[in-house]
């Protein structure tokens, strides 16, 4: 059985406009010590998916199918059983720490919080485990800096007392949320870095999201390729990097300038901009965007079918045209 399993889940927003699908039908398996590496475009439901699974969604919000956490199916606990799991079993790095953690509250205390509700652990006990942690990701001068206030320390610092403060209770899964956002290259590195380091040592499942494709093809075992609000092609990382099936990833990738090739015009995009949940279209929500749109492109959902039944039986996209595709995506 799989650590974490998640059918179709489907999340409404509250908005302006009324209820809004932002979640459509995702489905995954996650093994122990697994990495999945979720991909796309700002607004495709990357974040909403991590907060699903979190039970941290805004006010008003609906869900409905199964996050299933060793068989246990999340969506049908109250809040203080999901406060039991939130943090324990299963933690969060969040894409901003200077807004995730209290400015008002020293780093020290923060990590502590988890300890306490979780572990039962207070005072020197406690703030032991604290250092402990901070030495672990490597933050300089622990001892320190656990009594510094968030904004004394640079983001770099800041995402290893967020990454901290997830592994304090040693979870099962952990949610990392665009980890290296408005880091420098050199920092981003070595954050992702301890990050792989921490999930090997330990053996939880991670579930990795990211715009940087790069990042995504480095550590992740399987991929899955998000747009508005669904997944649109799923599979291990070599499969779909080799073979890339569904339009949207083939323009995501192609999008990627390559190191030492030489560019005589501008790099390649993908036309328009990804709709408004209020306005995806009745059948697939990238045939505004999609040169090979038809008909049925605009009039039915599809569905997910393999990409290669012969070689791969994990890889599926959900596209009208897979019979039209060809190599051209692949990542070199």
């Amino acid at each position: 059985m799989p650590l974490l399993k998640v059918q179709d889940l489907r999340v409404e927003l509250q908005t302006s406009r009324g209820m809004v699908p932002a979640v459509r039908g995702v489905s995954f398996a996650l093994e122990a010590g697994g990495t999945l590496g979720v991909v796309g475009e700002s607004g495709c439901g990357k974040s909403i998916t991590a907060l699903a699974l979190m039970g941290l969604l805004p006010d008003g919000a609906t869900t409905s199918g199964r996050i299933e956490l060793d068989g246990e199916n999340l969506l049908d606990l109250d809040e203080a059983a999901l406060c039991r799991i939130r943090g324990n079993r299963i933690a969060m790095i969040f894409q901003e720490p200077m807004t995730s953690l209290n400015p008002v509250h020293r780093i020290g205390r923060q990590i502590a919080e988890p300890l306490r509700l979780h572990r039962g652990l207070t005072g020197a006990n406690a703030r032991d485990e604290v250092l402990r942690l901070l030495d672990r990701v490597g933050l300089p001068d622990s001892a320190k800096r656990i009594d510094a206030y968030p904004h004394q320390m640079s983001g770099g610092q800041r995402q290893r007392v967020m990454i901290a403060m997830a592994l304090s209770c040693a979870p099962d899964i952990l949610l990392a949320d665009e980890p290296t956002t408005a880091l420098d290259v050199t920092i981003q590195g070595q954050i992702l870095d301890l990050i792989n380091e921490l999930v090997e040592e330990s053996g939880m499942g991670l579930v990795l999201i990211s715009h940087d494709l790069g990042v995504i093809s480095q550590t992740s075992d399987n991929v899955a390729v998000m747009y508005g609000g669904a997944m649109v092609e799923q599979g291990p990382a070599g499969s779909l990097f080799g073979q890339l099936a569904h339009p949207y990833s083939q323009g995501l990738f192609a999008a990627v300038p390559r190191v030492g090739e030489a560019h005589d015009g501008p790099l390649q995009t993908i036309p328009g901009t990804v709709p408004e949940l209020a306005d995806l279209p009745t059948g697939c929500a990238f045939a505004e965007r999609c040169a090979k749109a038809s008909d049925i492109c605009w009039a039915q959902v599809p569905a997910m079918e393999l990409v290669a039944p012969d070689r791969q039986r994990e890889h599926r996209a959900a596209c009208h045209h897979l019979d039209d595709r060809h190599q051209d995506g692949a990542v070199p």
